[in-house]
């Protein structure tokens, strides 16, 4: 065999061969899910996401991101980072979502105003679906509740603040970039030319994701029975799992939370493409599974008493929803709070007890001294 054959990747090769044997066999469906995705990227995402890949880079190449960073200072200071830029990240992806959101965390490090290891920690609170997505689509058009639809993005925000800090604590905290160095090597703006053009582009890669990820979960669906199709499209995309997850019933709300909190392949692939190479998305990774169980909590623990889910596959069926009482959840809270200051507490007195142990080695392996008498 000869030395310049390429790999084989049976992961890829398998994913082309089921894709193509998914366009013959079932070309209805197929047409139908890239219509939907093509009516999608053409609608409301388009709306509330070109717009939010432009004003990233116009605000951080201005220099205004320590500016509106100190919007949300005191949840930086809490996560564990201390630029002031972190909080213009955070501020634009409560605002816009997770793209606009990977798109500032790639220009803050891109301007030297974030550390690559500061924007791999900062991830985990600002990848979450947009307001207008969660709000009006998830909880008002699928699941028939606005007040549904603010509860879900409250616990999807709350619960990234608290999975970056939990993870920030356990991992270590990075260190900001020095200010020196930020200084010396501070790179001109951009013409805005040069600013629209990366953003179509950039808009044109996740209309792609959004259209292959769709076309998969159509299939899954078509090989699955009804009630698990929701599972696969959770994990292939997130507007297709919301979608199958509102059509199940008595669990459609914990299903649209748990699909907004694992987001999905495409939407993980979208960050990798935005974010620059040294960004490492573990933190993400990671985070994705401390995410769902906090977010699931958080929102059966916030929906109102009188909340009600309904649902346009079943006529005439109504579920109300119960509330846990006020001080069963400021007391969950509180045993969170108390959980990561003890985190952060221990994880202090290891790096104390490591510092002494490493100087009393260090002093064990001198030679010893002659003494003149």
């Amino acid at each position: 065999m000869s030395k310049s054959c390429k790999p084989l990747y049976p992961g890829l090769f398998l994913l082309g061969v089921a894709t193509a044997a998914l366009v013959f066999v079932a070309p209805q469906t197929c047409a139908e899910a890239l219509r939907q995705g093509l009516s999608l990227c053409g609608g409301p995402l388009l709306v509330s996401l070109f717009p939010f890949l432009v004003v990233p880079a116009l605000i951080m190449r201005s220099g205004a991101g320590e500016v509106l960073g100190v919007l949300l200072w005191p949840v930086v200071r809490c996560i564990g980072l201390h630029s002031r830029s972190a909080g213009s990240v955070l501020l634009i992806g409560l605002v816009g979502g997770f793209a606009p959101a990977a798109a500032a965390a790639a220009e803050a490090v891109r301007s030297r105003e974030l550390t690559p290891q500061e924007a791999s920690a900062l991830l985990p609170a600002c990848i979450c679906s947009g307001p207008s997505f969660v709000i009006l689509t998830v909880g008002e058009q699928l699941l028939g509740s606005r007040t549904a639809g603010v509860c879900l993005f409250a616990a999807q925000v709350l619960a990234g603040w608290l999975t970056a800090a939990l993870l920030c604590r356990v991992c270590g905290r990075p260190k900001p970039l020095p200010a020196p160095l930020a200084a010396a090597q501070k790179a001109p703006p951009p013409a805005l030319d040069a600013i629209l053009a990366q953003a179509a582009v950039t808009y044109l890669k996740l209309c792609g994701f959004v259209l292959y990820f769709r076309l998969l979960a159509a299939g899954c669906g078509l090989l699955l029975p009804a009630e698990f199709a929701p599972f696969p499209a959770m994990l292939l995309e997130v507007c297709s799992g919301c979608d199958y997850a509102a059509r199940t019933g008595l669990w459609a709300s914990g299903l649209c939370c748990a699909a907004l909190s694992v987001q999905g392949a495409s939407v993980l692939l979208q960050v990798r493409t935005l974010c620059p190479p040294e960004v490492s998305l573990k933190p993400l990774l990671w985070g994705r599974a401390l995410h769902l169980p906090l977010s699931l909590a958080l929102f059966y623990l916030g929906l109102p008493q009188d909340a009600v889910e309904s649902f346009n596959t079943l006529c005439a069926r109504v579920v109300p929803m119960q509330r846990v009482p006020t001080d069963c959840a400021l007391l969950v809270f509180a045993v969170c709070c108390i959980t990561a200051c003890e985190a952060c507490r221990l994880t202090g007195e290891k790096g104390k007890n490591i510092t002494p142990a490493n100087k009393n080695s260090s002093a064990a392996c001198k030679p010893p001294q002659n003494v003149v008498t």
